[in-house]
């Protein structure tokens, strides 16, 4: 018999803000049929009205639905940002002793904050102690409690160097275990993000953590936790939110600030830069010397502080095929998805697609492919709710990038399509086509300017020996270049004829 799942998803919701869709309402109904058995209720009837009586009960479901992706040292540019910019700016306004509170909320069992404490100890040394207090927030208790007992195994470790693994970390036998200095430095506490009151505890920090979290609620969801957030934040407090997701999280409650390419969230206005003479921590020692130089030369060539992106019109997508994708795994078939969809055999690649997730859920490519097909049957919300799932496993994913940039289009959500496609630029630069969609945009809007600058840069991708590659690997969107390069001139040609006759004017 089919379980009704509508009333423990509204639950949940209602209590914790979760959204629970797709792959998340299958996990919900394992988990449910899980309790099921472990608290002998004879039907889903009877254990709903326990849950709703029994705040443990309801904890444990919780516990068993959040997802706990995480390991040390995550999006290093932003660890970067932190010792180098946000932390110096504060110690130098701030008017007395008391230490800066950064709290890590959604922490899942501690690699976050842990790694926070890492940075700055690499920075500050002994200070630490004095300098900062940490806190590490979340729903889901058992995770709590593994983030209290400071013992990972290797997969906590992906892209650690072994130098900072030998500093911070005893060998345990399987496991690797936190050093006291560094495990007794992070105070853990339960926090329920969607919280009418939060303990006393989680207020007055300067520095908020929330990466790689949102994701899993709806942007009326994600404003009140943000509004919550920010409630917790002092008046001069910065908010630092994953890089796939800053800009999708710009919802007006505060200020979207870039700097050094990065983008952040500032309650205040942003205070003078760092002086000269600041000690600047070396990042790279963190990782492996080949990520650590792709890492150096991605953050040398963005730009620097900027304010949050204008509003503009939206633009039609285009319709082209671009190159076939090899399979990351031989049983996968993700070319022959892709053959489908370049034909435009919709209903056959689909249910292929339904097959292979059931072989491997989450496999990006596949979630992206499930999302363009979506898109051109005009499913906007739909292919809206896959790409996001794709960017859950590959949160660089320029394909995803575009892909919400277009549906949000479609769905008039201006400032939205905006962002998408400035995120796909922020994560690479080449990216070309993303760039012209941005000129268009910024074109119909009358920022004739900022249209003329993309065009611009447009034409000198295209114009290379070898045009760069603009990012897109599975999404068949790519267009010709020379007739790319025909609209840039077209286009560039008439804004020029606009400024002439604006000047007569």
């Amino acid at each position: 018999m089919t379980m009704d799942l509508e009333p423990f998803k509204k639950l949940i919701k209602q209590r914790c803000g979760l959204i629970l869709e797709g792959l998340g309402e299958e996990k919900l109904a394992t988990v449910l049929a899980q309790r099921l058995i472990v608290t002998k209720f004879g039907n889903s009837a009877e254990y709903y009205f326990h849950l709703q009586e029994s705040s443990d009960e309801f904890q444990d479901l919780v516990n068993l639905l959040t997802i706990n992706e995480t390991y040390f040292f995550r999006e290093i540019e932003q660890l970067h940002l932190l010792t180098e910019r946000l932390v110096p700016r504060l110690l130098m306004q701030r008017e007395d002793s008391q230490p800066l509170r950064i709290l890590s909320a959604g922490c899942s069992s501690g690699e976050e904050p842990f790694s926070l404490v890492m940075a700055l100890c690499e920075k500050y040394g002994d200070d630490v102690s004095s300098l900062f207090s940490f806190i590490g927030g979340d729903i889901d208790t058992q995770a709590l409690a593994k983030a209290r007992s400071g013992c990972y195994n290797e997969f906590s470790f992906r892209g650690v160097a072994t130098e900072i693994k030998a500093r911070y970390f005893d060998h345990d036998g399987w496991a690797y275990r936190l050093k006291d200095k560094i495990r007794n430095r992070v105070e853990f506490l339960e926090m329920n993000l969607f919280a009418e009151e939060f303990p006393a505890a989680l207020h007055g920090c300067d520095i908020i953590f929330f990466r790689n979290v949102s994701i899993y609620f709806d942007t009326p969801t994600r404003r009140i936790i943000q509004q919550n957030l920010a409630s917790l934040l002092k008046n001069t407090g910065y908010l630092v939110i994953g890089t796939a997701e800053t800009i999708a999280n710009d919802l007006g409650v505060l200020s979207l600030i870039e700097e050094d390419g990065l983008f952040y969230f500032s309650k205040g206005q942003i205070s003078a830069p760092v002086p000269a003479g600041v000690p600047v921590f070396d990042f790279s020692r963190y990782v492996p010397s080949t990520v650590a130089v792709a890492e150096q030369s991605y953050i040398a060539e963005l730009p620097s502080v900027q304010c949050s992106p204008p509003v503009v019109p939206s633009l039609p997508p285009e319709e082209c095929v671009a190159p076939l994708v090899e399979p990351s795994n031989p049983c996968f078939s993700i070319e022959e998805v892709q053959q489908y969809c370049c034909e435009k055999r919709y209903d056959e690649a689909m249910a292929l697609i339904a097959m292979l997730l059931e072989q491997k859920p989450g496999e990006a490519s596949l979630l992206l492919l499930r999302a363009h097909i979506q898109f051109n049957r005009k499913e906007f919300e739909q292919a809206e709710a896959s790409a996001r799932q794709a960017l859950e496993t590959d949160p660089w994913s320029i394909d995803a990038f575009v892909l919400l940039g277009l549906a949000a289009k479609w769905r008039d959500l201006v400032k939205e399509a905006v962002s998408w496609f400035k995120q796909a630029v922020y994560a690479r630069h080449e990216c070309w086509l993303a760039r012209y969609y941005l000129a268009d945009l910024y074109r119909a809007g009358g920022e004739s300017d900022k249209a003329r600058r993309e065009y611009r840069g447009v034409l000198q991708l295209l114009s290379l020996e070898a045009v760069p590659d603009h990012g897109i690997k599975v999404l068949p969107l790519a267009v010709v270049h020379s007739e790319l390069r025909f609209l840039c001139e077209h286009q560039l040609g008439k804004l020029g004829d606009q400024q002439r006759i604006a000047r007569r004017n």
